[in-house]
């Protein structure tokens, strides 16, 4: 378990106990919510491989908050997951357990509701500021250009461990956050590679495959093992300490050998190509012209490629319609670099969501 402290003397007028839950970390962090603002006072992580559930992890960070100080007793709870929720209910997608927000209740006493983890993630977006370059970069078309956001559509993708989906529906007031799990739409190929890795991919799991198994995390890694069944892999220093690294943690592996090893930079050359053509995808769906973003570990890490020869924008702008491609270059595309976005946009939900 790792304790951040980040703002302990922090005042509020309510404090919420949120949670963020994806295959990689569970992070809980007690927020401050005052004067329509949230700080985030305390976050405690822990590895979602190494728990079996949240009851042990809430208590042990309810216990470390009170130790510091008597008044942090948390009125609401609003835990976000990776997975549909029903009945106030998250089956995982990525993680063997699952979540249930009655349960947790009448375990601590604390009405806890349960909510998707981009559904949390839409509803951080409004507590941000794009214009503050600690929490959004504003990535540039390939023309240069940097839409002006409208009052419209919002949409959000993050490929982390997998690839979540959500967008945010303006009624001309307010912006009202929706689920999806849009990262489990099918796959669309479009060149040679892409071809050869949904082929491979398919062949293993029997059946056309989801975008999730190719562009996220869990796509790099399975992008590894088609890379070296296919087209071999190096002989040298950085791709023998690749194949030694756990499967999960080959990614990370892959992201740093890149800038050094020309197969480990072609690798996430393709990853990025993937990662554009499927966000114009979503582009045409949602036609966020109030802002599409991309969250998640993944996007911040390897903001390099997503900018290098402006690899990303080519593919997100690219449409076999020429009508299309004037709104794609119109839609405003942000990363979100806040890490603390899910648990804010938790707190946030709870406001909105639980009396």
């Amino acid at each position: 378990m790792d304790i951040r402290w980040l703002q302990p003397d922090a005042a509020f007028d309510k404090l919420i106990l949120a949670g963020d839950i994806g295959g990689t970390n569970t992070n809980l962090g007690l927020v401050g919510y005052k004067n329509g603002k949230f700080t985030l006072i305390l976050e405690t992580v822990f590895a979602s491989s190494s728990i079996d559930g949240l009851a042990e992890p809430i208590r042990e960070t309810l216990k470390i908050a009170l130790e510091m100080r008597q008044d942090l007793k948390p009125s609401h709870c609003c835990i976000s997951a990776a997975g549909p929720v029903s009945n106030n209910r998250c089956v995982m997608t990525n993680l063997p357990w699952s979540i249930d927000g009655d349960a947790l209740t009448a375990a601590f006493g604390i009405p806890t509701l349960v909510v998707n983890d981009f559904v949390a993630i839409s509803y951080g977006i409004p507590t941000l500021d794009i214009d503050d370059p600690t929490q959004i970069y504003k990535l540039a078309h390939t023309d240069g250009s940097i839409p002006t956001p409208k009052a419209a559509t919002k949409a959000v993708i993050g490929p982390g461990t997998g690839m979540g989906v959500s967008f945010l529906a303006f009624d001309g007031e307010r912006y009202i956050p929706a689920s999806s799990e849009g990262g489990h739409m099918t796959f669309a190929p479009f060149d040679e590679d892409t071809v050869s890795f949904c082929e491979y991919i398919k062949k293993q799991r029997g059946c056309q495959p989801g975008v999730e198994p190719l562009v996220s995390g869990m796509g790099l890694r399975n992008m590894y093992d088609w890379w070296k069944e296919t087209k071999g892999v190096p002989n040298n220093e950085a791709f023998a300490r690749i194949e030694a690294t756990p499967a999960d943690d080959r990614p990370k592996y892959i992201s740093r050998a890149s800038d050094t090893d020309p197969v480990a930079a072609e690798m996430m050359r393709l990853f990025v190509k993937m990662l554009g053509r499927y966000a114009s995808d979503i582009c045409t769906l949602f036609l966020p012209l109030g802002g599409f973003y991309l969250a998640g570990g993944t996007v911040q890490k390897d903001l390099r490629w997503l900018e290098r020869d402006n690899l990303f924008m080519q593919y997100f702008e690219q449409n076999y319609n020429p009508n299309i491609r004037p709104i794609l270059k119109n839609i405003p595309v942000y990363i979100i670099k806040d890490y603390s976005i899910s648990l804010y946009g938790a707190a946030n939900a709870s406001i909105n969501l639980q009396k």
